[in-house]
């Protein structure tokens, strides 16, 4: 056999055993959900227009087989229903929705695709229908990384003894706004048909090995004023002043 193709033969081979992103190691993200019933005091930190607020909170945490149940300051808030490929979170105050993550995966990987809000509003002049306003706001995560060590302000989190380490996702939230005008009224009204999208707003979640949720972090680069306009992809010098939420554990390690 020509000596060349040889050569050939044996690089395909080479780069054929290299391993894709189906081969990585899948982490479970059910190891990150609390391992046992607990109670959790967490911190509820908001900036609005300079206006700086705090709210403690404590969530109590059931831990059964399955089921995980969490109520907020003694009222339920979320159920998480593991599953044996996915994971269910079913918020109390949204009875429409559940978010759905896989379990295992890869950092890359997708983890949900989570429809926040599915609003149909009926438009009028008084009594009278002159059409309909349809808002979509979806939420996109994946798996951002692994890490040992996070901080935020005063608080840290640490893989304190290399069995609690730290998984990091990310979310992008975007919002479709579609506007439809019945026909004999759109040349006699100040509303506009069309779709308007917004631009991407990221959000970080932080779970820790057998505790579950140590921070959310959403820092929001506000790209114009009246109205507000979400634009997280910008550089922060051309953000108007600082908006954030957090909430953040309170660490007992």
């Amino acid at each position: 056999m020509n000596k060349n193709l040889i050569l050939l033969l044996s690089i395909v081979a080479f780069a054929g055993c290299g391993s894709s992103s189906s081969d990585e190691k899948k982490i479970d993200i059910s190891g990150y959900l609390p391992s046992t019933s607990m109670s959790k005091a967490y911190t509820h930190v908001t900036k609005i227009d300079g206006k700086l607020n705090n709210r403690p909170y404590t969530d109590t945490v059931v831990v059964e087989s399955s089921l995980v149940s969490i109520k907020e300051d003694g009222k339920l808030s979320r159920l998480i229903t593991v599953k044996a490929d996915e994971i269910e979170i079913k918020y109390l105050n949204d009875v429409n929705h559940s978010k759905v993550m896989t379990r295992n995966l890869a950092e890359g990987d997708n983890i949900s695709n989570y429809l926040k809000k599915d609003e149909v509003e009926t438009l009028k002049i008084g009594s009278q229908k002159i059409g309909e306003k349809h808002t979509r706001v979806e939420e996109k995560c994946v798996l951002d990384s692994m890490i040992n060590r996070y901080e935020k302000f005063f608080f840290e989190y640490t893989n304190y003894d290399d069995k609690h380490n730290i998984m990091k996702i990310k979310c992008t939230t975007k919002t479709v706004v579609e506007t439809k005008i019945d026909a004999q009224y759109v040349d006699s009204v100040s509303y506009t048909n069309g779709i308007v999208e917004s631009k991407e707003d990221f959000s970080y979640i932080y779970l820790q090995k057998d505790l579950g949720t140590i921070a959310t972090i959403n820092d929001d680069c506000l790209a114009s004023k009246l109205p507000d306009v979400i634009d997280d992809t910008l550089e922060p010098e051309k953000c108007l002043g600082e908006r954030y939420t957090y909430d953040l554990y309170q660490p007992q390690y």
